[in-house]
């Protein structure tokens, strides 16, 4: 640690720091799905990133560090007015607004950071890629886990729970093996990075995911250019010139590597091709989502519909269910479009182009070997870039931070003369370090809130796993209690007011008559909220139907209908209430539409039945 006075112990303890940084952001316990909605870990996440800005503070004193400029800092009052704007402009998503705002201003103060102890340790950036290729090979082990123990070849998804995410992790990585595979000057050691590099390609041609593949092809293409460039070869003519120096056994061997390049491009794209002819991977998928981004962007051009507001608007252009929910548009610019308007994409624009300044200051800059090594940190950039254009990986943490580490990478400050006054630079600094403790009393606060949730939701599982513990009625009110304490601290939180009206509503199924109303209730306050969840809606309408609102009913599951037209169950319960037809309806077929559909997951399941909960035959008022 830094407060080791021995030089050797203290390089030791940094490179199993920066080792072990990359291993436990991408593990089940850091950034990832799981570890984000599940607290379990989260004080322990809270204590690394503690013990990292102490850390860091007693490195800039100790060696008196200097703080350099970003090339991003004259765009950041741009962001800030496209956020500030978009939230203001939206109060009625001011709650969503406001938890993607404590992730935006970790993002920002995880860039500032790693850029002023790259900017000032330049060495560590080889233990940062040492780190990055290690943790790496853990993600690539679990794919082949995965795959060994559920017999399943395509679409592993590894420890990050999805397969696209996982894809936007290997198209950083095999850049970065490939840049060992240029660098290695042993035989033995170029081979294992060779091998490396190989089964991080077949991991992400399993993935199945096409972005991903289009990603590398990119980063492929952009590291390719590059070293033409350097090496002056973009001419046809000195290239010819240079080929032609080449040894007859060199010239041979490049091109049968050529021509195997370009049978393996020709091979995705064909495969490209043919995924569209599959029902589960048709274009539709895509152009649906991105339709509605347009769509939300037309309805508020300026300022967008609001911050993380993507998904809650989504369910007013597509038919929720069938059609899945998703949280972001599957494409950046959009994405931005739709939360933020015009005002979103000119900060979009303006961080885009003073990267590839910054960039193109930066190649210039350096010469040499050096050059060459800081080509193979611009690959990935680009490949995660162009993923981005058809999803939004960087919904998880931890691919938004690992986009963010590569980008400090590549974007290194320590060869730009622009460093602020010593001055100006500890107000930085000071200012940096109150940005992290904020957002660390926030994070540790929402934590708490967030353990009292997921305990909340476990009991009903309790009660379905050790029948001992209690029926599962009474395990259900001790939920609700623990519900209700959290809707009186914080009213604004949707969620706590779906997951209530869920189980009033199992209760008044189960024969509670009191529990109708206080259903009632709840989804109604959870629909003043989410007015456009047709779930929610086709709910209350049994509920209402339940309390012998008839008028009531038909009018919810209208609207139910009018929100998700294309799932044929509200055709038949809306012509059973206005006909007054008492014949029983067809039972929801078993999918992932039923289970995952509330994107609450816990809740679901805990439950001994499939969702939708209430609509299912089994709970109509006999």
């Amino acid at each position: 640690m830094p407060i080791l006075k021995s030089k050797p112990l203290r390089r030791l303890s940094e490179r199993f720091v920066i080792t072990l940084a990359p291993l436990y952001l991408l593990s089940p316990f850091g950034a990832t799905f799981n570890a984000v909605v599940i607290p379990d870990t989260h004080a322990l996440t809270y204590g690394l990133m503690l013990a990292a800005l102490f850390a860091w503070l007693v490195l800039r004193l100790r060696d008196k560090w200097r703080w350099h400029r970003t090339a991003l800092d004259p765009i950041m009052l741009l962001w800030l007015l496209a956020i500030g704007a978009s939230m203001l402009a939206n109060p009625e998503v001011l709650r969503r607004g406001l938890i993607a705002l404590w992730f935006v201003a970790t993002y920002i103060g995880a860039g500032y950071f790693l850029q002023d102890w790259i900017a000032n340790r330049p060495s560590c950036k080889e233990l940062i890629v040492d780190g990055l290729l290690g943790a790496g090979l853990m993600v690539i082990i679990f794919s082949a886990l995965q795959i060994l123990h559920t017999g399943r070849l395509l679409q592993p998804v590894s420890i990050m729970g999805n397969s696209n995410a996982l894809g936007s992790v290997l198209v950083v990585i095999i850049p970065f093996a490939l840049r060992k595979v240029w660098r290695a000057r042993a035989g033995a050691h170029r081979a294992v990075w060779r091998i490396y590099s190989a089964i991080a390609i077949a991991n992400l041609i399993l993935t199945l995911s096409r972005g991903a593949w289009i990603g590398l092809f990119a980063a492929c293409a952009m590291l390719l250019l590059l070293l033409l460039a350097h090496f002056g070869l973009l001419s046809p003519a000195r290239f010819l010139v240079w080929w032609q120096k080449r040894k007859e056994r060199t010239r041979r061997l490049a091109l049968v590597s050529s021509i195997t390049v370009m049978l393996c491009v020709l091979c995705a794209a064909a495969l490209v091709v043919h995924s569209f002819t599959l029902k589960e991977r048709s274009a539709d998928l895509r152009t649906e989502i991105w339709r509605s981004a347009i769509i939300q962007f037309s309805d508020a051009p300026f300022t967008g519909q609001g911050l993380f507001a993507f998904g809650r608007n989504n369910g007013r252009h597509l038919s929720i269910p069938p059609a899945q929910s998703y949280a972001h548009a599957h494409n950046l610019p959009l994405n931005v479009a739709a939360e933020m308007g015009i005002l979103g994409l000119s900060a979009l624009g303006a961080t885009v182009l003073l990267t590839v300044q910054r960039l193109r200051r930066i190649w210039h800059v350096k010469t040499g070997e050096d050059r060459l090594d800081w080509i193979f940190f611009v690959a990935p950039v680009v490949g995660l870039a162009v993923h981005h254009f058809f999803d939004v990986t960087a919904m998880m943490p931890a691919v938004a931070l690992l986009g963010i580490l590569t980008l400090a990478l590549a974007v290194d400050t320590s060869y730009d003369h622009r460093i602020a006054s010593a001055r100006s630079g500890n107000l930085c600094a000071l200012g940096l370090a109150l940005l992290w403790i904020c957002l660390l009393v926030v994070g540790f606060r929402n934590m708490q809130f967030k353990s009292r949730y997921i305990a909340a939701l476990r009991l009903p599982a309790a009660s379905n796993e050790h029948p001992k513990l209690g029926e599962p009625a009474l395990r259900y009110r001790q939920a609700l209690d623990s519900l209700e304490q959290l809707i009186a601290s914080d009213p604004t939180m949707p969620v706590y007011h779906l997951q209530s009206a869920i189980l009033w509503g199992l209760l008044a199924a189960g024969g509670e008559g009191e529990a109708i109303d206080a259903g009632i209730e709840a989804f109604e306050r959870f629909l003043d909220l989410e007015p456009y969840h047709a779930v929610s809606w086709a709910n209350l309408a049994v509920l209402q139907w339940q309390a012998d609102d008839r008028s009531a009913a038909i009018r919810s599951m209208e609207q139910a209908r009018r929100l998700a037209p294309r799932l044929p169950l509200l055709a038949i319960k809306l012509y059973q209430y206005r006909n007054d037809d008492r014949m029983a309806p067809i039972s929801l077929p078993h999918s992932r539409y039923n289970q995952d559909f509330t994107r609450y997951q816990f809740l679901a399941e805990s439950l001994p039945i499939t969702f939708l909960p209430q609509i299912a035959w089994s709970f109509q008022r006999p």
